[in-house]
């Protein structure tokens, strides 16, 4: 599968918790210690906001622990939110594409996990986009396909509402086409200023999601001392680690972290 990690809080350089971490993003895509592919070589993205309404975006098929370019940006862009991914293929073609993050106006989303069968569901998951987002598919992955559904279903109105018919949908389709694989989602989406990630799955294996406060050079102290939502610890201070637990998911913001459980 995939790792990723969500960062929100005081203004830091991306390489703070992109490469200056015990357990950093890039060291996790060489050996991450709570996912089944150890290995998360397949690309890798990473989604920043500064003062303009949009994102920026960075994204190659190169590992992330090979790219000189990603080095370099991670030195030199602070920000006061972002999201980084690195990428282990679950069936789809290793491509820019297909590389998280994915964005839409000023929406990121990024998604560690799996819709089973992708293959034989893909064309009726497909037929949930509406007019308006389908333009904007541009790679194969069930992990696009889900955010583009979501964007259709109001996710910027209402992303846990979305989120949750999403994947109601998403899962009448596989029993549809007697998937015998799992749906499972451990996903993060931001519109700039807030934060949502959710934990689901059909067989109770979602993948992990933690948040927590690892130690970055911020200068600013934080109104909210969660600042990190993460597939897993970036350093070995369980103190300041919380998992969240299957079929919940967290909504940040400046203020605090609120869990919610949440049901399909």
């Amino acid at each position: 599968m995939c790792r990723w990690v969500a960062y929100a809080g005081p203004e830091i350089y991306l390489e703070d918790l992109i490469f200056h971490q015990e357990h950093s993003i890039v060291q996790q895509s060489l050996a991450a210690n709570q996912s089944a592919w150890v290995t998360n070589g397949d690309g890798f993205g990473v989604a920043w906001y500064t003062r303009r309404t949009t994102p920026g975006l960075f994204k190659d098929i190169l590992p992330a622990w090979n790219d000189n370019n990603l080095r370099s940006l991670a030195a030199h862009i602070q920000t006061q939110l972002f999201f980084a991914h690195v990428r282990a293929t679950t069936g789809t073609a290793v491509s820019r594409t297909n590389c998280h993050p994915f964005t839409w106006k000023n929406w990121t989303f990024m998604h560690n996990g799996k819709v089973g069968n992708w293959q034989n569901c893909r064309k009726d998951v497909e037929d949930l986009i509406d007019h308006v987002h389908y333009p904007h598919r541009e790679g194969t992955t069930d992990s696009e396909a889900l955010f583009l559904v979501a964007l259709s279903k109001g996710l910027m109105h209402n992303p846990i509402h979305a989120m949750a018919q999403t994947l109601a949908d998403v899962s009448r389709i596989m029993d549809k086409h007697h998937a015998d694989e799992p749906l499972r989602i451990s996903c993060a989406l931001t519109n700039g200023q807030d934060i949502w990630a959710f934990r689901h799955s059909s067989d109770d294996q979602s993948p992990s999601m933690y948040f927590g406060t690892p130690h970055t050079r911020a200068s600013a102290p934080a109104t909210n001392p969660i600042t990190t939502i993460a597939s897993e610890p970036s350093d070995g201070d369980a103190s300041h680690w919380f998992k969240v637990d299957e079929r919940h998911g967290v909504h940040w913001t400046p203020q605090g972290l609120e869990d919610f459980q949440f049901s399909v």
